[in-house]
C-alpha cells in the first residue's frame, strides 16, 4: 500500500483517477461502479470512520474493489488526517479538522 506520510499525494491521485473514470464511462456505468463502490465501504466497518462518504467510495473505484487494500487505503487516509489534526493543535497552527458531512435527510 503506502506510508501515511503519502496521503495527501494519494488522495490528489485518487480523485485524478475517480475524475478520468468517469469521463471514460457513460453515465450509466458509472453510476453503477459508485453504487457498487459505495456497498462496499458501507459494510468494510463496524465504526464510524471520519471521512467524507465521496472520498471512500473514490479509494474502493481506485482500489479495484478489492477489499483489504480498500480498508487498507482508508484507514491510512484517516490516520494521516488524525496527525495532521493532532500536530496542528501541538504546534499551536490552525489545522481544519476533518468533518464529517452527514447526509441529508430527505
Amino acid at each position: 500500500m503506502f506510508a501515511v506520510s503519502k496521503a495527501p499525494q494519494y488522495l490528489a491521485e485518487t480523485r485524478a483517477a475517480v475524475a478520468r473514470l468517469e469521463e471514460s464511462t457513460t453515465p450509466e456505468q458509472y453510476a453503477a461502479l459508485k453504487a457498487r463502490a459505495e456497498r462496499l465501504v458501507g459494510g468494510l466497518f463496524t465504526v464510524d470512520i471520519l471521512l467524507e462518504d465521496e472520498i471512500q467510495a473514490a479509494i474502493a473505484l481506485r482500489e479495484k474493489f478489492e477489499p483489504a487494500r480498500v480498508k487498507q487505503a482508508i484507514l491510512n487516509v484517516t490516520t494521516w488526517r488524525l496527525i495532521e489534526s493532532l500536530a496542528g493543535k501541538w504546534s499551536g497552527k490552525p489545522v481544519a479538522a476533518p468533518v464529517r458531512k452527514e447526509a441529508a435527510m430527505a
